[in-house]
């Protein structure tokens, strides 16, 4: 189940079999929001944490999405310091036994936090509608003949502590981007180091030079928008790896 979420990008919702006829209104909420923010996923030990989420001015909706194997609490606390609450204008609130899916429209610039308490398999991610993307990120390789090279998509397997090559493209309005590579639990793997200019005249795609590490991984890009906020993306699929060439 982890492995095939992780894998496809997709979002796993723990739910009782009498929630089951009303989960289809967790797939239509999740429509038009393309980007993602934050993703985490696996075994939350008993007790209290607190997840940060940074949102841009670019962020028209957001959609918080958790949902917790034994749940005692979940709490969206906005920039302000105040709990969202179901009645808030502009609030979509969706409850389950053991989680919640609240979409906040026009939400605030800033600091974030999904405070949870329980314990068990976590499964967060945090969607937006936005204007300031992570565009694509593909494997790539050098190749073409002479007078004709060029970079191209490179589909061999990932394999730990082999050099591989990564194109990532982002938004022009995120500013001073900076990539690095983290696993499922939204643990940091390494960085992501481009060198510019890229490939061609695109000052939005970078390429980076990597050593594969030895757990699955996903990139996260984080940047600054034109007012300064923290802009942060994450790709939603891991990459997964192969132990053979």
């Amino acid at each position: 189940m982890v492995q095939v979420s992780e894998g496809s990008g997709g979002q796993v919702f723990l739910l009782d079999p009498s929630e089951v006829a009303s989960s289809a209104t967790l797939l239509m909420a999740r429509d038009g929001h393309d980007e993602t923010l934050r993703r985490v996923v696996g075994a939350l030990d008993p007790g209290t944490r607190t997840i940060d989420v940074n949102l841009d001015t670019s962020v028209q909706r957001v959609l918080f999405s958790v949902s917790l194997q034994c749940l005692q609490e979940i709490e969206i606390v906005r920039p302000s310091g105040a709990p969202v609450a179901a009645s808030d204008p502009g609030v979509t609130w969706t409850a389950f036994q053991a989680g919640r899916q609240v979409g906040v429209d026009t939400p605030e610039t800033g600091l974030w936090k999904v405070r949870l308490a329980g314990e068990g398999l976590l499964f967060l991610v945090v969607h937006a509608r936005a204007s300031l993307a992570l565009d694509d990120v593909c494997l790539v390789r050098p190749g073409g003949r002479p007078g004709h090279e060029g970079i191209f998509r490179d589909d061999a397997p990932l394999v730990p502590g082999t050099s591989r090559l990564m194109e990532i493209a982002v938004s022009p309005g995120i500013l001073g981007p900076t990539f690095e590579m983290r696993g499922s639990t939204d643990q940091r793997l390494g960085p992501l180091t481009p060198a510019r200019p890229p490939v061609g005249d695109d000052e939005q795609t970078y390429l980076a030079e990597f050593l594969v590490p030895a757990t699955p991984f996903r990139v996260v890009v984080t940047g600054r928008d034109a007012t300064g906020k923290i802009v942060q993306r994450a790709q939603g699929a891991l990459f997964q790896l192969s132990q053979t060439r």
